[in-house]
């Protein structure tokens, strides 16, 4: 077998496999980006995953976020002001934020304090189990 047909395999193989559109690739996808840690470099990283995500599946797919323990502080505009804007914008495309109570409360953090839009859950870490129950698969960073 030469190259060609090797190549010409491959690619018939290949689109035999994969979706042709969009709409085939996405039933219900629901991802969940469980927020614990205090670190900007791998706040960025959530932020390029979810944009990800959308580039892949449209709005096709279910993002949430959900901050607790020292994560709060990922969803506190006082102190990561600079990220108002990429939640905003995510926002547009669906993505919901969520902020734990308890762990407002152990921060000190107000609801003032949170991002326009940020939704308080009792409990994150609740939060997040029920949300793998009903299906999200956790994306740890």
């Amino acid at each position: 077998m030469n190259r060609r047909d090797f190549l010409l395999g491959s690619a018939l193989l290949t689109s035999l496999v994969l979706p042709t559109s969009k709409a085939e690739e996405v039933e219900d996808i629901k991802l969940l980006f469980p927020i614990t840690y205090k670190d900007r470099k791998r706040f960025r990283k959530v932020f390029l995953r979810i944009r990800g995500a959308i580039n892949l599946w449209g709005s096709g797919v279910d993002i949430e976020v959900v901050a607790y323990d020292e994560g709060i502080a990922f969803l506190d505009r006082f102190e990561n002001g600079e990220f108002e804007e990429r939640i905003s914008n995510l926002m547009l495309y669906g993505v919901k934020f969520r902020a734990c109570r308890v762990a407002m409360k152990m921060m000190g953090v107000s609801k003032e304090a949170l991002f326009e839009g940020v939704e308080v859950v009792r409990s994150g870490f609740e939060h997040h189990v029920l949300q793998v129950k009903r299906g999200y698969v956790p994306i740890y960073l």
